[in-house]
């Protein structure tokens, strides 16, 4: 496992820059840093990475968690966000580091802190993760104007098409960036292995490809062309849980600590939803050991009387993860060894790939079974040969519900899966209060991006069939 050990030191490199955010710009300064460390820089977007993984509006979505009390997003509540937080701050920084690594005047600033090409190329890997989490969240975001300073504040939304073809020639290109150079420094998740950066931007590669398979369902397509050469690239993928991108946290530094820990240090807002409990206990799955504190699952959208009367009658409730998986220091996967052995499952049962769909998708649970502390080859094979796990038939179905138990449980992934395949058949909750009724499909523009971008937040507005509201679908998620 590629980890730190400890955050105590990025704790105080990070005192060493300070960032100007105007709230709610997306374009933001760019030369803002008084004291540059593009090391301190790098550190402060690893260790904000674990949001990432743990939305849980997301996560509600997706039908993992359950609210406990109070229950408006669950109910389906206008999802009216503003996105600005992730220009401001760690596309910001990340745009920082690319900035100090190309401007002659500014890379006697950066020198010592590794090669340029290798603090660039990381960067530029970090940059497509972070905005493909955006764009799946709210579909046509501002990008190519973005991140470009502070005159002027009102960049153009691109076309979710248009970023995701981007960000697999970014990774492309980010990937053949590495040099021999000076490892960067402040780099704690693979201090600074190109080897291990390469495979990152790879694994991304094949689950950015996968994403779009509503669109290019066939092989031949786009999808299954940039799949396939992810998959056969030489520098590989995340194919190892010894390689998965994990951050472990020192637990004693108030600012780094896991991010379910801190969901329940001092509140019980949020519990594993019975969905899930009922479906580990159908599928016989030993991961509800760890995916939760104990086996009663919280009814799902339950108006807030009924969820304070479940919640004081059964007091024992599951909490998400068991508390071995969110302590203080408890490390938290961020990309999955399962989740991209799961993708490269669909793609050979798609026929993207030329490889064996079924072996790739029992490492693919027995990877995601070893990442929760689980190693019983018997019950492993005993669970293989389940009429519900078993690939006898209905193959794809069967892949994509192991993709939404290896997604667990990290929200965001979870619920824009769960759109692209419609697998589970998710319910909505019968006391939804929005109009439709239904499981919102995208986030809606915020009212700082009305309010800041209006003519650009209108015009992108315009173009969304059906309008910005949460019924309306991004680009990929074709009906």
């Amino acid at each position: 496992m590629k980890s730190v050990k400890s955050l105590i030191a990025i704790a105080s490199a990070s005192l060493l820059v300070t960032s100007c955010s105007k709230f709610g710009d997306t374009n933001i300064n760019p030369n803002g840093t008084s004291t540059p460390s593009t090391a301190a820089l790098l550190s402060n977007v690893e260790s904000g990475l674990g949001a990432a993984g743990s939305q849980t509006r997301d996560g509600l979505y997706a039908q993992y968690f359950s609210e406990t009390q109070y229950t408006e997003v669950s109910l389906y509540a206008l999802p009216k966000l503003d996105f600005d937080g992730n220009y401001s701050g760690l596309l910001y920084d990340l745009q920082n580091i690319i900035i100090y690594n190309t401007d002659p005047d500014k890379l006697p600033l950066s020198a010592k802190f590794g090669s340029a090409n290798n603090q660039i190329a990381i960067a530029r890997i970090l940059k497509a993760y972070i905005y493909w989490n955006i764009t799946d969240r709210w579909g046509d975001i501002p990008y190519s104007e973005a991140l470009k300073g502070p005159e002027d504040l009102t960049p153009a939304y691109d076309t979710q098409e248009a970023i995701y073809k981007d960000l697999i020639k970014e990774l492309k290109e980010a990937s053949d960036q590495f040099d021999n150079g000076t490892k960067p420094v402040g780099d704690f998740l693979f201090k600074g292995d190109a080897a291990a950066w390469k495979r990152v931007a790879n694994s991304l590669r094949m689950l950015i490809s996968l994403r779009t398979s509503k669109i290019y369902p066939n092989p031949g397509d786009w999808a299954a062309t940039e799949f396939n050469a992810a998959f056969t690239d030489s520098d590989g993928y995340i194919d190892d849980s010894t390689r998965t991108v994990t951050l472990s946290y020192p637990g004693n530094v108030a600012a780094f600590r896991n991010p379910f820990y801190n969901l329940y240090n001092g509140r019980t807002d949020f519990a594993e939803s019975k969905l899930m409990t009922d479906f580990m206990v159908a599928y016989g799955d030993p991961r509800q050991a760890a995916f939760g504190s104990s086996t009663i699952g919280f009814p799902y959208g339950l108006t807030r009387p009924d969820a304070v009367a479940f919640g004081d009658a059964n007091p024992s409730y599951a909490k998400i993860l068991a508390s071995g998986f969110r302590g203080t220091a408890s490390a938290f996967p961020l990309i999955t060894t399962s989740s991209v052995l799961l993708a490269a499952a669909e793609a050979a049962q798609r026929g993207w790939i030329t490889a064996d769909a079924a072996a790739l998708y029992e490492k693919g649970i027995s990877e995601s079974w070893r990442q929760w502390g689980i190693k019983n080859p018997t019950l492993l094979a005993t669970y293989m040969g389940q009429a519900n796990v078993a690939l006898t038939t209905d193959a794809l179905t069967k892949i994509q519900m192991q993709q939404y138990f290896a997604f667990y449980p990290n929200g965001t992934q979870a619920w824009s899966n769960w759109r692209r395949t419609n697998v589970p058949a998710l319910v909505p909750t019968p006391d939804a209060t929005n109009a439709s009724k239904q499981i919102p499909r995208r986030l809606t523009y915020g009212s700082l991006a009305y309010a800041v971008n209006t003519d650009n937040t209108n015009t992108a507005a315009g173009k969304i069939a059906g309008g910005d509201t949460p019924d309306s679908r991004v680009w990929w998620d074709k009906q």
